[in-house]
């Protein structure tokens, strides 16, 4: 039998956005794309960034989530700008290689951000 996945689950999409740099509202680089994921159900899509000085921080995971709703990507240049400031972003959830991706989690991020 197949493996069944939840339908709230996200879903990791495999090279998409690799190696893009992500910047703030600012035009400060936030970090680098570590990865996209989907959530299957209703289509929304986030990024994982990470890098900058966060990275450097102990205790610090250094990898947020971001959702696609609030970035403009631009494919040429392989940039994604944030609507939002760097700030906003380093005190958003953090990820960290634990966290599952639930349909809880997806929310707290979302409310976080106002969406």
């Amino acid at each position: 039998m197949g493996e069944q996945r939840d339908a709230g689950q996200l879903r990791k999409v495999e090279e998409r956005y690799e190696g893009y740099d992500v910047f703030d509202a600012d035009h400060e680089k936030i970090g680098s794309v570590d990865a996209t994921y989907v959530n299957e159900s209703n289509q929304r899509e986030y990024i994982v960034v990470s890098g900058g000085l966060s990275s450097l921080i102990p205790g610090s995971s250094g990898s947020y989530l971001i959702p696609a709703d609030l970035c403009t990507i631009d494919n040429n240049q392989r940039n994604i700008e944030a609507s939002t400031t760097e700030d906003a972003v380093k005190n958003s959830p953090s990820l960290s290689s634990n966290t599952d991706l639930t349909p809880e989690y997806e929310q707290e991020v979302r409310k976080y951000y106002r969406l």
